[in-house]
């Protein structure tokens, strides 16, 4: 590493004790015992666009790592539905994106022909990948690399990206800092998360979210719960996240091979401190 690295103590344990009876309750051991929860939040494409309408704070920082970089070809794994890449392929990129659910590919196609660029969508699984070929900047944005709810899945993720850069190639994973404070609330509280405007009927619906998080295995099942004015409830969505901490992600960047260059703390590029709400990572391949 050319700077040293930042490890934080895991300060989730003081809260840890004031929630320790979760562990026992039969909910809780169900979610721990199926850890492969469907990921229903991502269904719809176009409700995925609606509800993150806001999201709009990364894409300067994601331009200005493609005018740094030396080539320009671009590898985003998990794109979604194109939210990021519009605006780099628009500067230029040779763009590839690879997205696991179809009804995303298919929309981040549409909204991509406008960009003006030949662009490649791929539906493929970021776990395990061959496009035959190197590209000089692979990232994986907004908290996508949480979905590898394993070690073995970040590690088989690890082994596709590698094959797929070259010396001079970055690799950037940007997520969320966990906060204990989110992962251990009391079980069956909701919490208001959002609020979006349905672009297909014009409602106004608001988002509640309920949690469970295991500590054994940092995985964290979250649930939502759209309500409009008219109907509460209307959909119920769940999702799995793998909380990374800091020290967890030195760890299996370090043990991998790969040399960080930068750890980000904002899209300012401030450095990574205690008291930073994302986690975003500079790497290279190791010598």
């Amino acid at each position: 590493m050319t700077r040293e690295t930042v490890i934080f103590p895991e300060k989730r344990k003081k809260f840890y004790s004031l929630f320790q009876h979760l562990r026992n309750k039969p909910f809780f051991y169900h979610l721990k015992n199926n850890l492969n929860t469907r990921n229903s939040i991502y269904n719809d494409a176009r409700r995925y666009d609606d509800i993150h309408w806001w999201k709009k704070n990364d894409l300067d920082f994601w331009t200005n790592i493609f005018s740094e970089i030396s080539g320009n070809t671009v590898l985003e794994l998990a794109c979604g539905t194109g939210r990021l890449a519009f605006n780099l392929v628009r500067e230029g990129a040779d763009y590839t994106g690879l997205e696991i659910s179809p009804d995303f590919a298919d929309l981040a196609k549409k909204k991509l022909t406008k960009a003006g660029n030949a662009v490649s969508i791929i539906s493929g699984d970021m776990r395990n990948f061959k496009l035959n070929k190197t590209f000089d900047l692979i990232f994986i944005g907004f908290n996508s690399f949480l979905h590898l709810l394993k070690d073995k899945d970040a590690i088989s993720c690890f082994e596709s990206v590698k094959k797929h850069m070259h010396e001079n190639t970055r690799f950037i994973i940007d997520i969320f800092t966990p906060n204990p404070l989110f992962l251990y609330r009391p079980e069956d509280s909701r919490f208001p998360v959002l609020e979006y405007t349905n672009s297909k009927t014009d409602e106004h619906v608001c988002v509640e979210e309920s949690n469970i998080y295991d500590r054994d295995t940092e995985i964290n099942e979250l649930t939502w719960y759209f309500s409009t004015k008219k109907k509460k409830d209307f959909a119920v969505e769940h999702f799995s996240m793998r909380m990374y901490f800091p020290s967890k992600m030195n760890q299996i960047l370090i043990d991998f091979g790969f040399k960080i260059f930068h750890q980000w703390g904002d899209y300012y590029r401030t450095d990574l401190n205690e008291g930073s709400k994302l986690q975003i990572y500079d790497v290279q391949l190791g010598n």
